[in-house]
């Protein structure tokens, strides 16, 4: 898609500086990792902060990004700026990130997802790749261009959906509905009911209606997880949603849009991390603790039940936290002491 094509559609978005014109742009990027291609977009000091933190590369030569006009305004004469025209192909402005975050995730949405086949099944079509050491139920849908791995399971009730990827010795559960786009890896579990990479819940509230920001990106489900019942994954919007190696997630659990999981992470019931929500490896989640959007916690914390990681907040590694807001939890627990003393 062309950047005159994005300007039909928010007449707002002018050039700052490079040629985007010369891009066949593929899709939007988080700000966190910019891909070859495609934009990001940055509204505040915040997300400039953030720019390639999760990316190897130190500069996106291939990328663009769009700022809002107001924030650009504050930091046009500034070194960031002279930073991102060195760093970036191109720059644009558009007058309300929200809105254009909405209104141009759409058209990228249609060409993945408007044409995909998701009535007939990709054995029959043909084009479906399923080793022939898997195993498949009678009832079980495996959509078109989906892969199945050798000495994987697909019990029935399952619906495969089209594009989806699933490695070797990867067991599913029945009822499990895996959507377009997500990548299950080897030696997986994902126990009945539970739904991979259904639209993330995430809207900006415009004109006195929530307004849907179109997913784009998927989910990656590293080896060796295994997902519980009822467990749901949302697709991230402009970056996957990710589980790492060896994570294990009870059931009810909830990992929502663009949240990464780090390795060998473990969720008890009704646990979960929101939107943006990170965890580094080997943490560990109390039933129905979570973090809140955009939460980060370090190598080995540990969430008592109930823990919830204020939206934002940083935690340094190794960490053993209770409460609502997150606090160490021996503070936390004196902290109850102290309430129950106060009572009587």
């Amino acid at each position: 898609m062309k950047f005159s094509k994005l300007k039909e559609i928010d007449s707002s978005l002018d050039i700052l500086f490079g040629d985007a014109e010369s891009f066949d742009l593929t899709g939007i990027s988080n700000a966190q990792k910019p891909e070859e291609n495609q934009f990001i977009f940055v509204k505040s000091a915040r997300f400039l902060a953030d720019i390639g933190r999760l990316s190897q590369l130190k500069e996106f030569k291939e990328s663009g990004i769009i700022l809002e006009v107001k924030f650009f305004e504050l930091i046009k004469d500034s070194e960031d700026f002279e930073k991102l025209k060195s760093d970036f192909a191109w720059g644009a402005v558009v007058k309300n990130v929200n809105h254009a975050m909405c209104s141009l995730s759409k058209p990228f949405y249609d060409i993945l997802f408007g044409e995909l086949n998701y009535y007939v099944d990709g054995r029959q079509m043909g084009n479906a790749q399923v080793h022939v050491d898997a195993q498949i139920a009678q009832s079980a849908f495996i959509g078109c261009n989906s892969k199945i791995g050798a000495g994987s399971i697909i019990m029935p009730g399952a619906v495969i959906m089209p594009e989806v990827e699933i490695g070797d010795n990867t067991t599913i559960f029945p009822n499990v509905t895996v959507y377009p786009y997500s990548k299950i890896g080897n030696n997986c579990r994902i126990h009945a009911s539970t739904v991979i990479g259904a639209d993330g819940f995430g809207y900006n509230f415009i004109g006195g209606e929530h307004v849907k920001i179109w997913h784009l990106a998927g989910v990656v489900i590293e080896d060796d997880v295994e997902i519980g019942g009822a467990t749901m994954v949302d697709a991230g919007a402009f970056m996957p949603t990710k589980i790492g190696v060896g994570t294990k997630l009870d059931n009810f659990c909830q990992i929502s849009h663009n949240a990464q999981v780090g390795k060998h992470n473990v969720f008890a019931g009704q646990a979960g991390v929101a939107g943006s929500g990170e965890t580094a490896d080997y943490c560990a989640f109390g039933a129905g603790a979570g973090l809140a959007p955009g939460a980060r916690i370090g190598k080995g914390c540990q969430l008592a039940a109930r823990t919830i990681v204020s939206e934002n907040a940083i935690i340094s590694d190794g960490m053993v936290l209770g409460g609502h807001p997150a606090r160490p939890l021996k503070e936390w627990l004196r902290s109850q002491a102290k309430i129950r003393q106060l009572i009587k």
